[in-house]
């Protein structure tokens, strides 16, 4: 090989290993051209409560001495620098930044490079072997954030770049106390973030997220040139999902917005002010900020009856992965259709059948049956939640055999305009109830196979739909978002 590519390569391996040469206009040390920044050794992490602790030793020369320079060490997380501890002696250091989620830390030895012929210059080893951590600390989840502590220490409410002009106001909100974003004194384009601390959207794999909060805007110039921005963040990507600009002053208004993409992952969520002069409002009020998921319940749920047998089935959650599922329940009510529930089987169940036996005492009735999945967290294999499908409503009448749920369908999800009924049998009521009970609708389609309801004047939601046909009635969950 050529010599001088053998030398190339040679000093490129040992730069790679922390071999470094001396500085440019210092003297070589005699019989030492090329020295090594030893780096430390033996780093461990602990996470205690919702900080990490980190233990290394000091670096080693061939033979187990000390190298001689050392003036401290630079610690890293994820590979950002985070803090410096100074002294060869003080192995340790306390990352009370971190959160809820897995990180990799790593530290490199500083070095004053006098003893190696470079006086005045100083050297940074290569990192130690990284340590990694999962950090499972405890996070409160669901965020509920009402601003009742009267600060932003609950939830962790960081400032990017700085708090500026937010505050918490205790004599106004929605109720009172809420958080505040004033226009006074006047900041010129600014961009600020409040972000929150991170929350655990990993085990979550089978459920939809949502983010929900109020703002009140008391606006000046109403010219949209500042804004309000809802955002979440994955790793360190922001992704605006609603974004409000000041066109003239409003009262409180609700919004509430699936966020589900974070789903499996660890996430922030943050709210956003930026614009030209903030002079032009006078505040953007935020209040009552929501973070919660909802599991996905059992898919098409159906039942065949044959005398007093009622043979249930349904399939499994719309979900990515099934590995959270840890299996199924099954509640019916009494004859009378009214709650409570009560639990039918023990343990779980594995499979998508159950069949119920009537008791021969009951000659007719109603019964409602609801068909849960329980998921856990494959962290830790705690139940995480327990999610029901639509409720099966089962008219009962011994000797009359009946078959529901499957032939119906309902679409589309979810509705804007109109929400179709389409069934095998003819329909023979339909009637729709909001979250709170009350009756929204109702229609009797003089038994058509195919009913449409305008739902136009819905307000968004969650409604229950009950349809009759002539092999029995079956209620569903539809949601309306316009």
């Amino acid at each position: 090989m050529n010599p001088i590519k053998k030398l190339a390569i040679l000093l490129s391996i040992t730069v790679l290993a922390g071999v470094c040469m001396p500085v440019a206009g210092h003297s070589t040390p005699p019989g030492n051209p090329l020295y090594t920044l030893y780096s430390p050794m033996n780093l461990t992490a602990n996470g205690i409560e919702c900080s990490s602790y980190l233990q290394w030793q000091k670096p080693q020369a061939p033979g187990g001495v000390t190298p001689a320079g050392i003036k401290g060490y630079y610690v890293y997380r994820d590979g950002a620098g985070i803090g410096y501890v100074s002294g060869a002696d003080t192995l340790t250091y306390y990352d009370y930044n971190a959160e809820y989620g897995t990180y990799s830390y790593s530290v490199t030895a500083n070095y004053d490079l006098t003893s190696y012929g470079s006086p005045g210059q100083f050297g940074q080893s290569p990192p130690s072997v990284p340590f990694t951590l999962v950090l499972n600390c405890d996070v409160p989840f669901p965020l509920m954030e009402y601003w009742d502590s009267g600060n932003f220490t609950m939830y962790g409410w960081r400032f990017i770049p700085s708090q500026s002009n937010w505050m918490v106001n205790t004599s106004q909100g929605n109720p009172a106390p809420t958080a505040v974003f004033t226009g006074t004194p006047s900041i010129q384009n600014y961009n600020i973030i409040m972000k929150g601390m991170k929350l655990p959207g990993t085990p979550w794999g089978c459920a939809n997220m949502y983010l929900e909060f109020d703002y009140r805007l008391t606006d000046i110039a109403a010219g949209g040139t500042e804004k309000l921005i809802a955002e979440y963040c994955i790793d360190t990507t922001w992704y605006p999902v609603v974004e409000i600009s000041n066109q003239g002053s409003t009262g409180w208004v609700h919004q509430k917005v699936d966020i589900s993409q974070v789903c499996t992952h660890n996430f922030r969520v943050g709210f956003k002010v930026t614009g030209q002069s903030s002079a032009n409002i006078g505040s953007w009020e935020l209040d009552n900020i929501l973070v919660y998921a909802m599991c996905k319940g059992p898919a098409n749920p159906g039942y065949t009856r044959n005398g007093n047998l009622v043979h249930l089935s349904w399939a499994h959650p719309p979900c990515d992965s099934l590995q959270e599922v840890k299996g199924y329940n099954v509640y019916r009510t009494d004859e009378h259709g009214l709650p409570p529930f009560a639990k039918l089987n023990s343990p779980y169940l594995p499979g998508f059948i159950y069949t119920d036996t009537i008791p021969p005492s009951i000659t007719s009735g109603q019964f409602r049956y609801v068909i849960t999945d329980v998921q856990k967290n494959w962290w830790d294999n705690t139940i995480l939640c327990e999610a029901s499908g639509d409720t099966l409503v089962v008219d009962y009448a011994l000797g009359v055999p009946q078959v529901a749920g499957q032939d119906i369908r309902i679409y589309p999800q979810p509705a804007k305009n109109s929400l179709a009924v389409s069934s095998n049998s003819p329909v023979e009521s339909c009637e729709m109830f909001n979250v709170l009970g009350s009756k929204v609708y109702k229609a009797a389609p003089d038994k058509k196979s195919l009913l449409v309801i305008p739902v136009t004047e819905f307000p968004d939601g969650i409604y229950l739909i009950q349809v009759k046909t002539g092999s029995g009635t079956v209620v569903k969950k539809v949601s309306v978002i316009h």
